[in-house]
């Protein structure tokens, strides 16, 4: 229904009965008594509206219970000048009445174009909602802007649950006496919350045989391009009712459609956050499941789809094949790992069946496949990427949606294949035989564990993060080390964490034997690159280490003092093979000054000063796989090990073969650093010689602006000349 509103040019105090920002205002008003749902333009859209617009004020007015949402569904203004909005909306979210004047503080101001505002979606505080529309003197060809207005109830978003006297959002949900299922937000979604240091948390307790089951619809927090490790917004999901518990899930960013599983009957969320404003924090909701029986969307997702379970791909075959593997069974034993065969293994399978293999797991499990035995029907031209063979296609579920993991065909080779979350499916397709061709292929032999480790054997699992592992040099003095699921590709969607606490004496040394992260230096959000950092911090960023990925394999790194971390985080599009490490703790009591570390952190990396308008600045070169400093990074094309193309969404990338024996040890990299700064590793002749003469153009260049490189004396001119 689309509401015509009356414009009316009235005095401020006519005006709503309020305040306006300015007694020229012109007022559109919008109440829910007239209407729930209606829309609203700017002057002459979908022309160009008109200029000098001073004060254009839309009013939207709802009963007490209720709240207003709005919804930008077109938004064309003149575009920001010097970060300045000359044409804007500005959004008054937060009022008690229809009243604003020029002291009343915005909480949002909105132009160009829709790709430029934070949000199409803005809701109010309670039940009143302004925004005023300028425009400047300036002619434009921009069209305005085109929404949708709601009036809600308020109690759409409250949480299912008993507050906690004396606190502002902590909440017990018990499934005694209360629905099974339920919703719970963060504070004031989906507007905002003025509160500072947010800290809340919802506490979900089952009964014995039960567990808890989270779907997180929406989660929107203040996105950084570090971990979530270093991140003052996050969410936090602790397998038990204490801080204590086990963490299992972590969220810091934006995500959505995101379930989670408890292993018993208890679970404690926790939200920190700076401040919320509009559009952030968090929509969820829970369910607590008897340990006996499946959730309705498992069933759902899994139901045949025709009578005998299998899919008709060509002349029809019944064969019940669908099956649902969980880590708990319905006796509430777990069922850690097992075997999945093909329909008649090790006979022949038939054609033209789709047989679906779904794998829940529960807390902080990951879905580990791997094939013992695989033979499936391949023609005899090879056909490329398994088109129009029958195959085996392995998915995980990412922001709600199914993604693509792996697939194979014909007589494929086995390696590991993990899980992003708690839940993975396997799909068998065979199709009809070609040329009256008969199936005399045996199948497949499928195993699966479900492991809560990552594929990541060594260390100690630490409880404050999803995968978090500690090393003590109380324990071990040296050891390694793997990105998930090493040697396979490791998940997407990942973030680990691997902390080293050394003796006070000591320092951590990390050398890498081997080293495939998709990415493009200097792997930056911004190029959707995975990537590995280091700090001598536990949770900020140490901003003189820079990050790594690709195939340019990370030169030793050597601690500040007793603390390293070292942090694998991927994201959801790409993946590759990953990385395998050795640590060990230095004693480094008695050190002499060659093998102390530097106080740049051991980075090492080459850099040159520049002085700009008196300010000094460090400029530093892309970090190098070789041991020779002064190279370039060398490309994946150089890397002269044993690799193999695979195209994953769009992107090339070069996965590596990971070598059958760690190659090297620490020792020998570190006898392979040496002999490359003595020798200068035969790369390209370096700029300076080594009293600090130039002998390029282009340091000739540099010296012209710098202020501490001179000419030399005259017996060099003449190099200088020649060259």
């Amino acid at each position: 229904m689309r509401l015509v509103p009356i414009v009316l040019v009235i005095s401020a105090l006519e005006c709503m009965r309020g305040v306006t920002v300015s007694p020229a205002c012109k007022c559109i008003s919008y109440e829910s008594s007239h209407t729930k749902v209606g829309y609203f333009t700017s002057p002459n859209f979908s022309q160009p509206y008109p200029d000098g617009i001073h004060c254009l004020l839309y009013t939207f007015v709802g009963e007490k219970d209720e709240m207003v949402e709005l919804t930008l569904l077109e938004f064309d203004l003149q575009a920001p000048f010097h970060d300045s909005c000359d044409d804007a909306v500005t959004m008054y979210l937060d009022l008690k009445q229809p009243a604003v004047n020029e002291y009343t503080k915005p909480d949002a101001v909105l132009c160009g174009s829709i790709y430029n505002i934070p949000s199409v979606h803005y809701y109010s505080t309670k039940n009143i909602l302004m925004f005023e529309f300028k425009s400047d003197d300036i002619r434009s060809n921009n069209t305005g802007f085109q929404g949708e207005f709601k009036f809600l109830k308020q109690d759409l978003f409250s949480t299912n649950g008993d507050l906690v006297s004396n606190t502002n959002c902590d909440y017990i949900i018990d499934s005694k006496g209360k629905l099974r299922r339920g919703k719970f937000f963060s504070p004031g979604y989906p507007s905002f919350n003025k509160m500072k240091s947010i800290h809340c948390k919802y506490t979900f307790a089952g009964s014995h045989n039960q567990r808890v089951k989270l779907y997180f619809k929406k989660v929107t927090l203040k996105g950084t391009e570090s971990s979530c490790i270093s991140s003052r917004d996050k969410i936090l999901v602790h397998d038990g009712d204490s801080i204590e518990s086990a963490v299992i899930a972590e969220y810091c960013d934006t995500e959505s459609l995101v379930e989670v599983f408890s292993t018993g009957s208890n679970m404690l969320v926790q939200l920190f956050a700076k401040t919320i404003k509009s559009t952030e924090g968090f929509e969820a909701s829970y369910e607590f499941i008897d340990d006996s029986i499946y959730p309705s969307s498992e069933l759902s997702s899994t139901e045949p789809d025709r009578e005998g379970g299998s899919t008709d791909l060509g002349s029809p075959s019944v064969v019940d094949c669908d099956r649902i593997i969980r880590s708990v069974n319905q006796a509430g034993q777990p069922t850690v790992s097992g075997n999945f065969t093909s329909p008649n293994y090790p006979n022949p399978y038939p054609a033209n069946i789709q047989c679906r293999y779904t794998f829940i797991g529960k807390g902080r499990e990951r879905v580990q496949i791997k094939f013992a035995d695989f033979d499936l029907y391949h023609p005899t031209k090879e056909s490329e990427d398994c088109v129009d063979v029958d195959i085996v296609e392995i998915s995980t579920i990412i922001n709600g949606e199914s993604a693509d993991v792996d697939d194979f065909c014909g007589k494929a080779e086995s390696q590991m294949v993990m899980s992003s979350g708690a839940k993975l499916t396997v799909t068998f397709m065979s199709f009809g035989a070609l040329n009256g061709a008969t199936r005399d292929n045996r199948g497949f032999l499928g195993q699966y564990n479900f492991v809560t480790n990552f594929g990541i054997e060594t260390g100690e699992m630490a409880n404050d993060s999803a995968c978090g592992f500690i090393y003590n040099s109380s324990v071990t003095k040296s050891g390694t080390f793997n990105s998930p699921n090493y040697p396979g590709r490791y998940p997407r969607n990942t973030e680990c964490h691997f902390m080293f606490y050394g003796f006070p004496e000591e320092q951590v040394r990390i050398a890498f034997t081997y080293f495939d992260i998709e990415g493009i230096y200097p792997c930056l959000g911004n190029t959707e690159s995975d990537y590995v950092e280091f700090s001598n911090f536990r949770a900020s960023v140490d901003r003189k280490l820079p990050r790594y990925c690709g195939g340019n394999k990370p030169r030793v790194q050597i601690s500040d003092g007793q603390f390293f971390r070292v942090t694998f985080k991927s994201n959801s599009m790409f993946d590759a093979t990953g990385f395998d490490a050795k640590y060990q703790f230095i004693d480094v009591s008695n050190a002499d000054e060659t093998h102390a570390p530097s106080s740049s952190g051991r980075n090492k990396e080459k850099s040159r000063h520049k002085h700009n308008k008196g300010r000094s600045t460090t400029v530093q070169t892309p970090p190098s796989s070789a041991a020779d400093e002064t190279h370039a990074p060398s490309s994946s094309g150089r890397n002269k090990e044993k690799s193999r193309h695979k195209h994953t969404r769009g992107r090339s990338t070069t996965v590596q073969t990971p070598p059958s024996s760690a190659a090297g040890n620490i020792n020998n990299q570190q006898a392979s650093d040496s002999s490359a700064k003595t020798s200068g590793g035969g790369g390209s002749p370096s700029s300076t010689s080594s009293n600090g003469i130039c002998l390029s153009c282009t340091c000739i260049f540099m010296c012209m602006q710098v202020s501490w490189c001179f000419l030399p004396l005259v017996s060099s001119y003449w190099q200088l000349v020649l060259l």
